[in-house]
């Protein structure tokens, strides 16, 4: 029995990581960074069967949590349920989380072991035993955070403002920045949806100032998910209106320097996931649509950003190509070394090529000097571009219809309106 403990324990070592990063949403950049089939046979042959023959079993393991004596055993088997049948069961793990919360003193016994589990980290006693232990409560957690009936009145309960000491607390020992990642999930999966109460709770409780603390202190997982669960923040109209604002004149600079500092040290070290540069990179871009915060990113925006120091992410993630690309139309920026695919087209480039400048200052003035309105977001079927001539506005609005996909399709429409206004000439 021991021994089967022990394997199980190392499993769940393994598997926690990759359990929370799979939480939060897919941006398109998660495909093969982490690949889960090769660990879940570490313990394919343990699974727990036993939950799985009838319904009644998960409610009765509930139970369980109400004898101290079984406490653990029962919150060992909740958590290895919950992590492997997430995705094979969506069914039974949210049926889990609706009966997690809605059950008797469950929620109340959960926050003492969290509380009693913190207050031993702070005097350095917790051990390792007991540290898988509370990473099970807060696997629990996560369970009820997913679950669209009892997302709202979880936070409402103010039960994830529990899990703000967890984050905060600073120690580089790899089981204290599972324990932090783990916390930082529960609040990205609250956040992630986006839901106007939600957001709403957030920016009151200021965790836009927590994840840019967790960034500062935890490792890259703390930083992914911390960053995750800011740009869900900045895509809600409240959200980025809070974080702009200038009473929070503080909050975005310190954000910004933080993210400076990020990719100065993403830009010099090459051994680090992508999905960081792509959450940061998708920040900038969310700030470009407010009006303060895309003034204050100009003179924040890190030189590696410009000069092309993550070519080789680039080439290998296209969506974070176009996502930087992006950006860079957004502010009016140029990369000093162009983009190995722009070098390789056959349409000139409106700055390298010297075209004449109106035609090069045609291709920023598709995104709005004041308001940055995204180039995806350029409608080619509205009636006018605002340039003063109907044949160049229709050009133009082709060139945006090309320009929708890539940046170097942008040129390709560009110089076929070039072409075409030569002609007319």
């Amino acid at each position: 029995m021991e021994e089967g403990s022990r394997e199980f324990d190392q499993f769940q070592d393994h598997l926690w990581q990759e359990h929370t990063l799979a939480l939060l949403h897919n941006h398109g950049i998660g495909q093969g960074l982490h690949d889960l089939s090769q660990i879940k046979k570490i313990w394919r042959k343990h699974k727990l069967q036993w939950m799985q023959r009838r319904p009644m079993e998960i409610p009765e393991v509930i139970l369980d949590l109400q004898r101290e004596e079984n406490r653990e055993y029962a919150l060992r088997c909740l958590s290895s349920f919950l992590i492997l049948r997430r995705e094979d069961d969506p069914e039974n793990y949210q049926r889990a989380g609706f009966f997690l919360f809605n059950s008797c003193a469950t929620m109340t016994i959960l926050l003492q072991e969290l509380v009693s589990a913190y207050w031993k980290m702070v005097d350095g006693s917790l051990t390792v035993r007991e540290t898988r232990r509370l990473g099970n409560v807060l696997t629990l957690f996560q369970s009820v955070a997913a679950n669209n009936e009892t997302r709202l009145k979880f936070v409402q309960a103010f039960i994830p403002n529990f899990l703000v000491p967890l984050i905060l607390f600073e120690s580089t020992e790899e089981a204290y920045e599972n324990i932090r990642g783990m916390s930082l999930s529960v609040i990205g999966i609250i956040c992630q949806e986006r839901e106007p109460d939600i957001i709403k709770w957030a920016v009151d409780n200021n965790i836009v100032e927590i994840c840019r603390r967790g960034i500062q202190i935890g490792g890259e997982l703390s930083k992914v998910i911390a960053m995750h669960i800011i740009e869900a923040i900045l895509q809600d109209k409240s959200g980025i209106s809070y974080i702009c604002k200038p009473e929070a004149d503080h909050l975005l600079k310190n954000l910004l320097e933080t993210w400076e500092h990020m990719v100065m040290v993403l830009s010099v070290n090459k051994d680090h996931s992508p999905r960081l540069l792509f959450h940061i990179i998708r920040c900038y871009v969310l700030l470009c649509t407010d009006t303060r915060g895309f003034n204050m990113l100009i003179d924040y925006l890190p030189e590696p950003i410009t000069n092309n120091s993550f070519q080789q992410i680039t080439e290998e993630f296209p969506v974070i190509r176009r996502m930087l690309e992006q950006l860079l139309m957004n502010t009016g920026k140029v990369v000093e070394v162009p983009f190995s695919r722009r070098s390789k087209s056959k349409y000139p480039d409106p700055i390298e090529d010297k075209l004449p400048s109106q035609y090069a200052d045609s291709c920023t003035s598709l995104v709005v000097a004041n308001e940055m309105m995204p180039l995806n977001s350029i409608d080619p079927n509205t009636e006018s571009c605002s340039l003063g001539n109907s044949k160049r506005d229709s050009s133009l609005q082709k060139a945006a219809s090309k320009g929708k996909e890539n940046w170097s399709d942008l040129w390709a429409g560009l110089h076929d309106f070039v072409l075409q206004e030569k002609n007319d000439k």
